[in-house]
């Protein structure tokens, strides 16, 4: 019987897709039979340059032999005093490397006191001359020495109705906060929440406004792992970054001076498009851009790819079978029939899957997934025009499938920082240099 009612409601989704495709068709047709009569217009974005930038490695850190690099990345930054800071999971401390990719010391050390790291540091960078290191409940502030903090900004305020419990998460420019969403409280009430509000706070933990509001509807799929224990699961194709924030298609730029997001997606739109903003701490728009987008569509043969790949994800086939916790080959079976039942795709992608700041207020967008994999990241001026694109066809990022090869962190014009994985899930740090030549 459920099986019934889910193929029901798959054919219902794919026929309400036909119909509006159809729609969508007679209205792109009667526009252009105006528009004979009428000046032409510009149907989506123009890029100034036609051919792809492309990304030269100039550095590689990490090896299946280094002690320095075993967990995912979570964040960077380049300090004033030109080397790397390196935030990873499970690591309580924060890794600094050259600029030529020697290590040459860590800041911090497990514990709670000030100075220590709980966990591992979810993010790190510098305001002015003052680093700052977040860990799963505070943020704090070293100024005149690594090891002693000049201040310890540490709260926590639950939020019932989202499911979560907001701590302290990025430094702004002006010395307040962006809240993280560190715990989750309810993964239901967090997973169906239609929106999110993005919150600046005091160092204290007092609201202070709200920055932008975070869209965050039809994003969870829920399945059976166990009897009676219901397993909810980000939507296919609308994960959460990488890197950074912890919000979708919502980024604070690296010098905390503004917030970028990919407001709203208008699919049904005439013509369909997706607006940018850039918002600054104060309140101010600094951007609303509209991009005009032709809307690709999830085909079977992509959507049967992504549901057997991201069922190996959920019962551990991409994990050595020596780390696997143990589990007996029916439970296995089960998990991977109720995964795979539950699994679907919207009809058409996401028009962007990730978006960066850039540290020299570019932005830069990950669009769509393409049957070869290759991902486009599209670089955008800071007055919105659309600059270039780079396409990545190497590189792995471990986990679900739909996630970037290369899941760049910083990038600029000129040089882009960005991780992967290699077959054995050891990450590196890659440091590439962009080449602008621009054939026409």
């Amino acid at each position: 019987m459920g099986d019934s009612r889910e193929d029901s409601r798959k054919n219902h989704k794919r026929s309400e897709g036909v119909a509006r495709a159809r729609v969508r068709s007679l209205i792109s047709a009667i526009a252009l039979f105006l528009c004979v009569l009428c000046a032409p217009v510009s149907i989506s974005a123009q890029v100034v340059c036609p051919t792809p930038w492309r990304l030269d490695e100039v550095l590689r850190i990490g090896s299946r032999e280094s002690g320095h690099l075993f967990g995912n990345i979570n964040d960077l930054a380049v300090g004033p005093d030109s080397v790397l800071y390196v935030a990873q999971a499970m690591v309580p401390a924060v890794k600094v490397f050259s600029f030529d990719g020697r290590f040459l010391r860590e800041i911090g050390r497990a514990g709670q006191g000030p100075g220590d790291i709980s966990g591992a540091a979810s993010g790190v960078g510098w305001i002015g001359d003052t680093l700052w290191i977040a860990d799963r409940s505070r943020i704090q502030l070293f100024t005149t020495s690594e090891r002693v903090p000049d201040e310890v900004i540490q709260f926590t305020m639950p939020v019932p109705g989202e499911g979560t419990r907001l701590t302290p998460g990025r430094m702004l420019a002006d010395g307040t906060l962006v809240a993280g969403r560190r715990s989750i409280t309810d993964w239901r009430a967090w997973l169906t929440a239609s929106s999110l509000p993005l919150r600046r706070l005091s160092r204290s933990g007092e609201v202070i406004d709200t920055l932008a509001i975070v869209d965050w509807s039809s994003n969870a799929v829920e399945y059976e792992a166990d009897p009676g224990r219901p397993w909810l699961a980000i939507h296919p194709l609308k994960d959460l970054p990488t890197h950074g924030l912890n919000e979708y298609l919502t980024t604070p730029r690296p010098d905390g001076s503004a917030v970028v997001q990919v407001a709203k997606v208008n699919e049904d739109g005439t013509p369909p498009s997706f607006d940018i903003l850039v918002i600054s701490i104060g309140g101010d728009t600094l951007l609303h851009r509209a991009v005009e987008y032709e809307p690709r569509e999830v085909t079977s043969a992509m959507e049967s790819r992504l549901a057997d790949e991201f069922t190996a994800v959920v019962v551990g086939d991409q994990i050595s079978p020596s780390l696997r916790a143990p589990m007996s080959e029916t439970t296995r079976s089960r998990r991977r029939r109720a995964a795979r039942s539950a699994f679907w795709v919207p009809e058409y992608h996401p028009p962007v899957r990730e978006v960066v700041a850039g540290t020299d207020g570019t932005i830069w967008l990950l669009r769509e997934m393409r049957e070869d994999r290759v991902d486009v990241w599209e670089i955008y001026d800071s007055d919105g025009t659309l600059v270039a694109r780079v396409e990545v066809e190497q590189g792995r990022i471990f986990g679900k499938p739909w996630r970037p090869r290369l899941g760049i962190v910083l990038a600029s014009r000129n040089e882009v920082w960005g991780t992967t994985f290699d077959e054995f899930s050891v990450p590196y740090i890659h440091r590439y240099r962009v080449d602008q030549t621009c054939a026409r």
